[in-house]
C-alpha cells in the first residue's frame, strides 16, 4: 500500500470548492442568481479531470525546466532575497500574459483553453473549469525563468500564486475596485475576459497584474451600460466533461480535413480561430458579432442531479486519493488511473447530456 503524502495541490482542491459553497450560500442570501446547478457541477468535475491528467502532465513542464535551468542556468538567486520572489512573479505573469493571449490568438491554442470559457455562468466554479490539453504547449513559454536561473521551486511556487490569485477573480458579487484596476487583475476586468460581447472579445489577460494589458492594448473596461454575457459564440450544448475538451478539436480537424491545400489545412491550427480560406469578411466578422445563441438545456432532471454530485464527490476523493501516493506508483499504473478517470468523466457526461436532450425534448 503506497504510503500517502500531503502536498499543496491536496489541501487546494477540497478549499476551493469549500469557497464555491461559500460563495453560493452567500449569493444565495444577497438574492444574487449567480449559479445553475448542473452547470457548476460541470465546472467542477472539468477541473478534477484536469488535475488528474496535468498531475501528469506538469510533470513535463517541470522535467523541462529543471533540464534548461540546470544546464543553461545564467544567474544564481538567493531563495532569502524578496528580490528573487517579487522579480520571478513580474516575470512569470509576463510570460502567463503571452501564454494566455496565445491562447485566445492561434486557433489551435484556444482548442485548449476555450474549455475555460464555455460556461455561461461567471462564479467561482468557473474558475476551476481548466483544460486538460493545455501542457503540451504551455511550457515553452516560461523557459526564459530557467534560462535565468530562477530555482525549479520558485517557478513551482510562483507559479501556484499566480493560478491561487485568478480563483477569487471569477465572481459577480464584487463590483468595481476604483484604483486597484490600474495594475491588478480584478473580477470587474476579468468578467470582460470572460465575456463574448464585441467589446470583451481577446481582452484582459492578465494573471495577477493589469498593467501587462495597458501596456499592449489588449485592456478594456467593464461597461455599466452593457453588461457581460458570458460564454462562447457556438454554446457547448453539453455537460460531458470530456466533450468539452474535445469540441473544437473535432471542429477543427474537421475544417482541416475539407481544405485543398496544405497551406489552408495548416491555417486551420496556426491561424486565428476566425480565420476562414480567402477571408471571407462575412465569416470573420461573424465571430466577433454578439449573438443570443444560449444553451439548450433547462434545469437538469433530479437524478442528473443526484449523479453528477455523487460523481463529484467521488472523483474528488479519489483525486486526493492518487494525488497523495502517485509519486510512489509505476508510471504505468498512473497513466492507467488517469485513462479510467477520463472514461469514467466520459461515460457519465455522455449519460448526462442524453438525459438533458430528452429532458428538454419532452417539454
Amino acid at each position: 500500500m503506497p504510503e500517502f503524502i500531503f502536498s499543496p495541490t491536496i489541501v487546494v482542491i477540497p478549499l476551493l470548492i469549500c469557497f464555491v459553497v461559500v460563495e453560493l450560500g452567500i449569493s444565495r442570501l444577497l438574492g444574487r442568481s449567480v449559479y445553475t446547478f448542473q452547470d457548476s457541477i460541470t465546472s467542477i468535475n472539468i477541473g478534477i479531470m484536469s488535475q488528474f491528467v496535468n498531475a501528469t502532465g506538469a510533470v513535463i513542464s517541470a522535467f523541462m525546466y529543471a533540464i534548461i535551468q540546470a544546464k543553461y542556468g545564467t544567474f544564481t538567486w538567493d531563495l532569502t532575497s524578496p528580490f528573487t520572489w517579487i522579480f520571478s512573479l513580474l516575470l512569470y505573469d509576463f510570460m502567463y500574459y503571452w501564454v494566455h493571449r496565445t491562447g485566445h490568438e492561434v486557433n489551435m491554442f484556444w482548442a485548449s483553453h476555450i474549455t475555460h470559457h464555455s460556461s455561461e455562468q461567471f462564479n467561482l466554479s468557473t474558475a476551476l473549469r481548466q483544460a486538460s490539453t493545455g501542457f503540451y504547449f504551455k511550457w515553452v513559454f516560461y523557459m526564459p525563468l530557467a534560462i535565468l536561473g530562477i530555482p525549479v521551486q520558485v517557478f513551482v511556487i510562483i507559479g501556484l500564486i499566480d493560478l491561487l490569485y485568478q480563483v477569487w477573480v471569477h465572481t459577480r458579487l464584487v463590483g468595481r475596485l476604483g484604483w486597484v484596476e490600474l495594475f491588478l487583475v480584478t473580477p470587474s476586468n476579468h468578467r470582460v475576459h470572460h465575456g463574448k460581447n464585441d467589446y470583451c472579445i481577446d481582452k484582459n489577460y492578465g494573471g495577477v497584474f493589469s498593467f501587462w494589458d495597458r501596456l499592449f492594448g489588449t485592456y478594456a473596461d467593464e461597461r455599466a451600460d452593457e453588461p457581460v454575457k458570458f460564454g462562447i459564440k457556438t454554446p457547448l450544448n453539453s455537460w460531458n466533461p470530456v466533450w468539452s475538451n474535445l469540441h473544437y478539436w473535432v471542429g477543427i480537424f474537421r475544417k482541416a480535413g475539407a481544405q485543398s491545400n496544405w497551406r489552408d489545412k495548416l491555417m486551420c491550427f496556426f491561424g486565428e480561430p476566425s480565420w476562414v480560406p480567402g477571408g471571407n469578411p462575412a465569416e470573420v466578422t461573424a465571430k466577433s458579432s454578439l449573438t443570443e445563441e444560449k444553451m439548450e438545456h433547462a434545469e437538469s432532471p433530479a437524478l442528473i442531479r443526484l449523479s453528477g454530485l455523487l460523481m463529484t464527490v467521488f472523483s474528488a476523493g479519489l483525486l486526493v486519493l492518487y494525488l497523495g501516493s502517485k509519486q510512489q506508483l509505476p508510471p504505468l499504473v498512473q497513466i492507467l488511473i488517469v485513462i479510467f478517470a477520463v472514461l469514467a468523466f466520459a461515460s457519465a457526461g455522455l449519460l448526462w447530456s442524453k438525459a438533458s436532450k430528452g429532458e428538454a425534448a419532452h417539454e
